[in-house]
């Protein structure tokens, strides 16, 4: 009989515990495990401003650890930073962790959307962030969290080819994704971005991006793995194995 594993948390931000903290928070500290976290998109020069990263915590009640939660507000100063402008999947938040001595590695985030914010995100990984030119790999979607929608886009290039999350309203609850062959990497990183550009950023409303406010913002994201054995551990059961297999074959004779 085979037994589950259960997962175990890798790396975690969580943005309850700690409050208000004042811009520029562009690359806050894990609350749970090593790893880092990193301000997309936010500096540059769309809709004629020159914007710089400016995020922040800020309370935001309603995450999926209770009300009296907080969010890291991803924005940039003046002009908000964000655009239909930007290409897809180049606005938004990186975080990335080892999962060295983990295989099964899914990953798990809360994202709160204001009324003018891009209402389709999506979540790509890569096993070596630390190259010169990652590449990025769509991750497998498996919950749009509470108030979102899955989708998948094969036809328009204006949207990330494959799933994508469409958000709702407010807090989008514990939106997860699995990381197939992601396990043992010591420079493993996400990042949760914009799944469109041009005419197909929408706001939460289904119409045209305002491109002068309305952001996301994140809390509780977490990377999950289950633990590999180390080659001692494997070996000791092995050997228990052809032990137990001896002893059975010496009472037989």
């Amino acid at each position: 009989m085979t037994v589950a594993q259960a997962q175990n948390t890798i790396t975690a931000w969580s943005f309850d515990t700690g409050g208000v903290v004042a811009a520029p928070a562009n690359s806050p500290a894990p609350t749970t495990g090593l790893g880092t976290a990193t301000v997309l998109g936010m500096t540059n020069t769309y809709n004629n401003t020159t914007s710089s990263a400016n995020a922040d915590v800020l309370a935001s009640a309603g995450a999926s650890t209770g009300s009296g939660s907080y969010g890291w507000r991803i924005r940039g100063t003046p002009g908000n930073g964000w655009s239909s402008q930007a290409p897809i999947a180049t606005q938004g938040a990186e975080f990335a962790t080892s999962t060295i001595g983990y295989d099964t590695i899914t990953v798990s985030v809360d994202i709160n959307t204001t009324a003018q914010a891009e209402r389709n995100l999506a979540i790509l990984y890569t096993l070596d962030a630390t190259v010169g030119s990652p590449v990025w790999i769509n991750a497998t979607l498996t919950s749009a969290g509470s108030v979102g929608s899955l989708q998948n886009n094969s036809a328009s290039a204006n949207t990330i080819a494959g799933n994508f999350v469409q958000l709702g309203s407010g807090w989008n609850n514990l939106i997860t994704a699995s990381l197939p062959n992601a396990g043992g990497y010591a420079n493993l990183a996400i990042e949760i971005v914009n799944a469109s550009t041009g005419v197909d950023a929408k706001n939460i409303s289904g119409t045209a991006y305002n491109n002068t406010s309305g952001n996301w913002r994140y809390d509780n994201i977490s990377f999950s793995g289950t633990p590999v054995p180390e080659p001692s551990a494997l070996a000791l059961v092995g050997m228990g194995l052809t032990s137990l297999i001896a002893f059975r074959r010496k009472l037989k004779v």
